[in-house]
């Protein structure tokens, strides 16, 4: 198994002297992606993943386990920091700027959950992974918009670790897309809210 090194250009650029760099992109393939500590036997269903050609890869990060899928947007930032913010202030910041441009698009009862996770109502939209590397800070998030979400039944066992929040729910009681409660809001429409409101705000957080 290897270690994923999506976004590498935006690292590189933040270590090459950038304050912050920053994407927002729709996976157009199906990949099961582990936290740096998780275990695949325990996370994932890997029959099922060989028998369907979908690959198991690990990322820089921590976290839990996701599916990545078209029908997501994955937000992506890279960060110069000084290290006087724990990681918690950091996901906390940068979630509450998504949270506020998913606001601008009238979505309305969002909050945050768990270690690092955004919720709409009782049910998670948005899980995060964050690795921090001298004085640079990379986020990552999927966003749950329009993606099937039977193929995080298929693919992935229930968490060997779970926020208290969850409750024991399964991933279908747990899991929801922002589509399912605001049909008119495609990929394209949240990914354009999204690129609309965050740089902006990157820019307040990546300042001294």
């Amino acid at each position: 198994m290897t270690t994923i090194n999506l976004d590498e250009d935006l690292i590189n650029r933040v270590r090459g002297g950038e304050k912050w760099a920053y994407r927002t992109w729709e996976p157009d393939w199906i990949a099961v992606v582990l936290g740096r500590s998780n275990q695949a036997a325990l996370e994932v269903h890997e029959a099922r993943c060989l028998e369907d050609g979908v690959p198991v890869i690990r990322r820089r990060g921590g976290g839990g386990t996701v599916v990545l899928s078209p029908g997501m947007v994955v937000i992506s930032v890279v960060i110069q920091v000084d290290h006087q913010l724990h990681f918690q202030e950091h996901f906390w910041r940068i979630n509450t700027f998504i949270i506020e441009a998913l606001q601008t698009l009238g979505i309305a009862g969002l909050s945050q959950q768990g270690h690092s996770d955004i919720c709409l109502g009782s049910h998670k939209i948005l899980g995060s992974s964050m690795y921090g590397s001298r004085n640079l800070l990379f986020y990552t998030a999927s966003l749950m918009i329009a993606n099937d979400l039977s193929l995080i039944d298929r693919y992935l066992r229930h968490p060997s670790k779970e926020p208290d929040y969850r409750q024991g729910r399964s991933h279908q009681e747990f899991l929801i897309t922002i589509g399912r409660d605001y049909p008119h809001l495609t990929v394209t429409k949240v990914k354009a809210g999204l690129d609309a409101h965050l740089p902006a705000r990157l820019v307040d957080h990546s300042s001294p």
